[in-house]
């Protein structure tokens, strides 16, 4: 019978101070050892185990497993059909930033209080971040879910909890990020750029603007961006021009995100909806 075969890719990211890892496991186990970096993960398939503070701990399909710099653990397969598992692992010094940009008013730095978690509704977040990272290079989209993603986490799951300010009707800086947004809509802008613009902070900017405007200040610009795109599909334009034009990384780029938007490709569009000119 042949063993099953297993996996494992451990990389760094475009985003400072954080890196990835997915494996999908049968055979083998971690010795004790530590991260200098927190650690995200998401058990997505069979179960593992670990040694973590002197106890068992059981990792289940659907549960996170939060670990702190520097805290010693073990890990291994514990069931028959493997362990298939993500993990982020973010730097303390891009923690810190992370946290200036929370607003955290809290005294010294939060740590996960349980090293097991279940939330659900931090499945789909997490997937996004962790695509996100590996697939796009967008500044102001991996800093949004991974603000967002902590921010929730440690609310929920930390010693010290941060406090997240209610948001205030803030208009004019929405407005501002808006148009802000619409004048570069090519540019892989940054979530910090944003937020020095109008002098709120990066979180909170985050905040007022989905609740103001209904989406996140990326999902906005990627709104734009197909939008200027559609009316250029109107001419006979070659098509991988019209996706470097508008600052997609490539014409394949365009086609996912059109579809995903639109539902047809920008071809199929573009093929009812052009114009002859001269």
């Amino acid at each position: 019978m042949n063993r099953p075969v297993e996996s494992a890719r451990l990389w760094q990211t475009n985003l400072p101070g954080v890196e990835l890892f997915e494996a999908q496991l049968h055979r083998h186990r971690f010795g004790k050892h530590f991260h200098e970096a927190y650690t995200i993960g998401f058990n997505e398939s069979g179960q593992g185990c670990c040694q973590h503070h002197g106890e068992h701990h059981v990792l289940g399909s659907g549960s996170f497993n939060l670990i702190n710099p520097g805290e010693i653990h073990t890990g291994q397969v514990a069931s028959t059909e493997g362990w298939g598992f993500r993990n982020i692992y973010i730097e303390f010094s891009q923690i810190e930033q992370l946290l200036a940009q929370l607003d955290w008013s809290g005294q010294g730095i939060p740590y996960f209080k349980a090293p097991i978690f279940q939330k659900s509704c931090l499945q789909p977040i997490f997937y996004e971040l962790f695509h996100c990272l590996t697939t796009s290079n967008s500044q102001l989209r991996q800093q949004s879910l991974l603000l967002e993603l902590l921010s929730t986490l440690f609310q929920l799951n930390a010693e010290r909890s941060v406090c997240v300010k209610p948001v205030k009707p803030e208009s004019k800086a929405v407005a501002q990020v808006r148009t802000y947004l619409e004048d570069r809509y090519t540019e892989n802008l940054s979530l910090d750029e944003l937020a020095q613009l109008v002098n709120l902070n990066p979180y909170y900017l985050l905040r007022c603007f989905r609740q103001q405007v209904g989406c996140a200040p990326h999902q906005y610009q990627r709104h734009w961006q197909l939008g200027q795109a559609k009316r250029a599909l109107q001419t006979t334009q070659p098509l991988a021009a019209i996706a470097t034009d508008h600052g997609f990384y490539d014409q394949s780029h365009f086609n996912r995100a059109f579809k995903k938007t639109y539902g047809v490709t920008p071809g199929q569009y573009q093929k009812v909806n052009s114009v002859q000119y001269g």
